[in-house]
């Protein structure tokens, strides 16, 4: 049996199909190739449209989308990142009909009314404060904004008070019916039913005089000046971040990255910030690192929390684990260890299907091919020793690394 099926309907959209026979539940959703970076003067407006699209639709009022799949035992859910974003549904197969008709009213006869809007904007307004209040997250915010200074991927997705307040009921019909074409977006199952129920009713449901989709215009981020800087906030632990640009998600060297993420502050226990920040010197709760690639550029971060006495302590720590990567070439038993590692969390994480049918829509909407779990894991075989101080030399070099802390009275 193939791994995933593609379909492309007359009117532009694709659907990406994960067959999952003897299983019980569907996982369905539309993936949109607009996020915060298209925001343009707005930002905001992205996350703002993904929550008025449980407002209202030309045939239903907000309880009535709230209850249609809340009755039956489904969940419905939505999110918005940088660059796409996302409705889905889980329900039992019987109901994946209802599922996918609801999606697809959401998705194209959503109606954006004037009084949700104002009542709505309340409750992104709370959004916005909670996360002001979560300096771990807050910090990664603000981590973008210095490294995307001026450009479209540096506003907060949530956008601001100020900028919530200008979005409209027009400007979200306009992001509307600029971003949410089917040639822009995917359907992406997971079911034991057969893919052609799916294609019969996406057929059915989606536009099919769908004007011409004009590619979205995203200008490409070239120009970075790490920064450092640190605030005095109210908070009982100290918070830092260290960041650089990275590589997008088409490149060669995003394996490498992977790879080299994974091995120094990935979730493992035995990651080496773990166990030297943390299980080493006790210096904190928390200390991780990531990597995020977008269209054209990507960010690599590394996070901890302490008290203010061991902040630059663990900083230390933290960094000296960084200069290690590039210094040492790691033996093979070691990157053996490494790969072995990150193949077998690969392997894990695709028993989760709704993340699978997410990740399948996310490439499909961006272009990407759906690699399979064996053209993934070989080519994180594939990686060498030298390939990984390389990367580690490149992207943890000190002077392009960028700096934020909330340091505590």
């Amino acid at each position: 049996m193939k791994d995933h099926y593609i379909h492309r309907l007359s009117n532009g959209l694709t659907l990406v199909y994960h067959p999952a026979p003897d299983t019980a539940v569907t996982h369905i959703g539309y993936t949109v190739y607009a996020g915060s970076r298209d925001d343009a003067m707005h930002p905001g407006t992205a996350h703002c449209f993904e929550h008025m699209l449980f407002k209202g639709t030309q045939k239903r009022k907000a309880w009535h989308i709230i209850n249609r799949l809340e009755n039956v035992g489904g969940e419905m859910n939505a999110f918005t990142t940088k660059e796409i974003t996302v409705i889905y549904a889980s329900v039992m197969n019987r109901f994946a009909d209802r599922a996918t008709e609801l999606l697809s009213d959401l998705m194209f006869h959503s109606t954006f009314p004037e009084k949700e809007l104002i009542r709505e904007k309340k409750v992104i307004s709370e959004e916005i404060n909670m996360y002001l209040d979560t300096p771990e997250e807050n910090i990664y915010d603000e981590l973008q904004e210095m490294v995307f200074e001026a450009h479209s991927l540096a506003p907060n997705i949530l956008g601001d008070m100020e900028s919530l307040e200008g979005i409209s009921s027009e400007i979200l019909r306009a992001f509307h019916a600029q971003y949410y074409n089917p040639e822009n977006m995917a359907l992406s199952i997971s079911s034991a039913l057969p893919f052609e129920k799916f294609i019969r009713w996406a057929e059915k449901l989606s536009p099919s005089d769908s004007k011409r989709f004009t590619e979205t215009d995203r200008a490409s981020f070239n120009l970075y000046a790490p920064k450092k800087e640190e605030k005095k906030m109210d908070h009982i632990q100290c918070h830092a971040i260290l960041g650089n640009i990275c590589y997008a998600y088409d490149s060669p060297s995003k394996y490498p990255m992977l790879l080299l993420n994974n091995l120094l502050g990935g979730p493992g226990m035995n990651s080496r910030l773990n166990l030297s920040v943390r299980e080493k010197y006790g210096y904190t709760y928390n200390v991780e690192s990531g990597y995020t690639a977008f269209s054209d550029t990507g960010l690599f971060h590394l996070y901890l929390s302490t008290e203010r006495k061991n902040l630059e302590k663990a900083v230390h720590v933290a960094v000296r684990e960084m200069n290690k990567l590039m210094q040492d070439r790691i033996t093979p038993h070691q990157l053996k260890q490494a790969q072995q590692q990150y193949c077998g969390q690969l392997l894990i994480s695709e028993e989760n299907r709704l993340q699978l049918m997410l990740m399948m829509g996310k490439c499909i909407a961006q272009g990407q091919k759906i690699e399979t779990t064996e053209e993934v894991i070989n080519k994180i075989q594939a990686v060498s020793a030298e390939n990984l101080r390389d990367t580690a030399m490149e992207i943890f070099d000190p002077s392009g690394v960028s700096y934020l802390a909330y340091v505590s009275d």
